[in-house]
């Protein structure tokens, strides 16, 4: 008798903690301005989208105080951004993603989100990072839809 897979599932906060710790390792690993700004302008969408999803879910994280600082840091795409600054961001978000995890091991959850992008084919060739942006993206769409509000 054959195996049956069960596909991988991750929640919207498990989701949303992977491709922040995602978008820290981005912006703490980025060697050269390109990806530097790259790195800012994903770490932008990423917040753009957890706000909305956050005042959509009634979450009470990200606090409204370290959301506009994210925000408006990011805007910027790297003029007149110190280290100093960069650094925090890095911290904001590995911060957040902690809290989203719930206590879970932020590892594991990572790999069940790299396991379910590789289950998906990879979709359109799309990195992980984007491909979790997306999915939150989709996400927060497709409950907003069952809960009787227009997507």
């Amino acid at each position: 008798m054959g195996s049956v897979s069960i596909p991988v599932r991750l929640t919207l906060p498990e989701s949303s903690a992977v491709a922040l710790t995602r978008a820290a390792d981005e912006m703490a690993d980025a060697c050269d301005n390109q990806r530097f700004l790259a790195a800012l302008d994903g770490n932008h969408r990423l917040w753009r989208a957890l706000n909305e999803i956050a005042h959509a879910k009634g979450w009470r994280i990200p606090d409204r105080r370290i959301a506009d600082y994210v925000m408006s840091t990011t805007h910027k795409a790297g003029r007149a951004t110190s280290d100093d600054q960069i650094e925090t961001l890095i911290a904001i978000n590995r911060d957040m993603a902690a809290q989203l995890a719930g206590g879970q091991d932020l590892e594991l959850v990572q790999r069940r989100a790299e396991l379910a992008w590789r289950e998906r084919g990879r979709p359109y060739g799309v990195r992980l990072d984007h491909w979790l942006i997306a999915e939150m993206e989709r996400k927060a769409r497709l409950r907003h839809v069952f809960n009787g509000h227009p997507a």
